[in-house]
C-alpha cells in the first residue's frame, strides 16, 4: 500500500537517520503503515531492521526525522499512550522469570490498560483467545522458563494479539517455529488486516516472498525497493542486497 500522509490512522516514519557511536544504521527511511498492511523488511544482517522497529515502537528515538502515531509525535507520548495501539514481539524473548504461560499472556493484555485496573469478562477472554491461536492454551500453568523456545515465541505472539494492537511490530516472529506453526502464524496476521497494520521482520526469503503484501528490501539503513513481492524481488534487487547472485520464486501459498 503506498505511503498516506494524510491518513490519520497511521504509523507513520517519516525521513529517519539513526546511527550507533556515529555509525549510520538507518539512513533517511520512510513508511507508513495502515490497517491492511502486511509489510516485510528484508535484508542482511546489520541491514537496520531492527533499529527501524525499535524507532517505530518508540523505544529509540530518531537522530534525524520523526515517528508519528495517528498524527502525534510518537516521541511526546506516554508508555501506555504507544502500547494502547502498538504491540511488539522483539527477536529476543524478554526473561519470563517465574511467570507462567497464562501470566504472560495477561501482561499484554495489561499494556493496554491503567495500572491496577481489574480485568473484564472481555479481557478474559481475549487473552484466552490469543493463546488458542498460538496453539499454547495447553501450556497455560507452565512455567515460561520451561517452555521450548518455539512455545515461547509463540506465547509472545499471543501476548502481543492479546494487547488488541491497531499496530503489530514482530522481529523474527517465525524464527524457531515449526513449518506447521510458521504457516498458522501467517494466516493469523493475514486474518487481522482489517483493523492492524502489520510489519515483520526475516531473514526468511522464501517466508517474505510468501507472505508480504508489501516488501521493502533494506541494505545498510537505506532502501533498496518497495513494492510487491514480484516486483520487488527481482535477480537484480536480491545481487544488490544480498552481494551475490540469486532468484527467487514463490512456491508456497500461505492464504
Amino acid at each position: 500500500m503506498p505511503d498516506s500522509p494524510n491518513n490519520q490512522t497511521a504509523l507513520r516514519a517519516d525521513n529517519l537517520s539513526f546511527a550507533y557511536r556515529d555509525r549510520p544504521i538507518v539512513r533517511d527511511f520512510s513508511l507508513t503503515l495502515v490497517p491492511g498492511d502486511l509489510t516485510v523488511l528484508l535484508g542482511p544482517n546489520g541491514s537496520g531492521k531492527s533499529t527501524i522497529l525499535q524507532l517505530l515502537a518508540g523505544r529509540l528515538v530518531p537522530q534525524n526525522g520523526d515517528v508519528l502515531m495517528d498524527g502525534a509525535a510518537l516521541r511526546k507520548l506516554s508508555g501506555t499512550q504507544r502500547a494502547s495501539k502498538i504491540a511488539v514481539v522483539p527477536q529476543a524473548a524478554p526473561p519470563v522469570f517465574g511467570f507462567t504461560v497464562y501470566e504472560r499472556v495477561a501482561i499484554g493484555r495489561r499494556a493496554r490498560l491503567s495500572p491496577f485496573t481489574k480485568f473484564t469478562e472481555e479481557d478474559e477472554h481475549d487473552i484466552v483467545e490469543a493463546m488458542q491461536i498460538f496453539d499454547v492454551e495447553r501450556l497455560a500453568d507452565r512455567a515460561c522458563n520451561q517452555l521450548s523456545g518455539g512455545e515461547l515465541q509463540r506465547v509472545m505472539l499471543a501476548a502481543a494479539l492479546a494487547q488488541k494492537p491497531t499496530y503489530l511490530l514482530l522481529d523474527e516472529p517465525t524464527s524457531a517455529l515449526d513449518p506447521s506453526h510458521v504457516v498458522n502464524t501467517v494466516q493469523t496476521l493475514r486474518s487481522l488486516l482489517k483493523n492492524t497494520a502489520v510489519l515483520l521482520i526475516t531473514h526468511d526469503i522464501e517466508l517474505a516472498a510468501n507472505a508480504a503484501k508489501r516488501l521493502v528490501l533494506l541494505k545498510d539503513g537505506a532502501v533498496i525497493a518497495d513494492g510487491p513481492p514480484d516486483t520487488t524481488l527481482t535477480p537484480e534487487n536480491l545481487t544488490t542486497t544480498y552481494d551475490c547472485k540469486a532468484s527467487i520464486k514463490p512456491s508456497v501459498s500461505f492464504f
